[in-house]
């Protein structure tokens, strides 16, 4: 159903540009056509948004973006699609000019970020999170990807100030964060309170399966861990008192 949905989109972009091509009278100039044109790739994009990216989404994504390539959102919206079907040399070739500019939009930013992530770039990764925090302190998804680049060069108590920051300041769905958060925890031997943290966010979105397959693990580990801790305590050591050395 999907395949029939995108083939639609983009036989309604065929149709425009070939509209756009055959109409070159003087009642609509230039400008109007590419406008309309551009209005028609942008309701394609926002669909293909809507139902996930694939392959033809991201065809229309690029054909946008090829018609706009100075637009910093339109570049980052097609580098977002990039890294999502994993296409993440591409995505930071599309990115990283606006990214680098010092005026670029704080998205721009955080989604060079994410990319860098991907990558295994932690180091940028945080050098970028930490651009955004600079201009907005309140800035929740720069706050996580901090965390996720300490967390990578085992800075664990950094990342989960990081995290903490995010938390208080996330919008929508925290789970991803909570997730983030409670591995850390559990990372630095804080078992019983990652446990709590994975069962809060599981209340809160029952059907992730991430933090559903995390939550078991570290219940495990919880168990493992208060069960040695019994294990000490019953084991008494037996005190033999020495004996006096015979007197001569």
């Amino acid at each position: 159903m999907k395949n029939i949905y995108f083939k639609n989109i983009v036989l309604l972009s065929a149709s425009a540009l070939a509209l756009s091509a055959c109409n070159t009278t003087g009642s609509q100039s230039s400008l109007d056509r590419t406008a309309k044109i551009n209005n028609v790739l942008e309701r394609a994009a926002r669909d293909a948004a809507r139902v996930g990216h694939t392959e033809q989404s991201l065809q229309i994504l690029e054909n946008r973006y090829k018609r706009n390539s100075n637009d910093p959102l339109i570049a980052t919206e097609y580098a977002s699609a990039l890294r999502s079907l994993d296409y993440l040399n591409r995505a930071s070739i599309v990115i990283a000019p606006f990214a680098r500019d010092e005026e670029a939009p704080l998205y721009t930013k955080n989604e060079f970020t994410a990319i860098q992530l991907a990558l295994g770039n932690y180091v940028v990764a945080e050098d970028f999170a930490q651009q955004v925090i600079i201009a907005d302190n309140t800035n929740a998804q720069a706050f996580q990807y901090l965390g996720i680049a300490l967390d990578a060069q085992g800075m664990y108590e950094e990342a989960e100030r990081a995290y903490r920051k995010g938390l208080e300041h996330w919008e929508g769905d925290p789970t991803s964060i909570m997730n983030n958060l409670a591995l850390n925890l559990a990372t630095q031997g804080y078992v019983d309170e990652a446990v709590e943290i994975l069962e809060k966010a599981q209340s809160i979105a029952p059907d992730r399966m991430e933090v559903e397959r995390n939550l078991r693990i570290v219940r495990t580990l919880q168990e493992t861990a208060h069960w040695s801790k019994k294990k000490k305590s019953d084991t008494k050591i037996k005190v033999v008192p020495k004996k006096k050395p015979n007197q001569a």
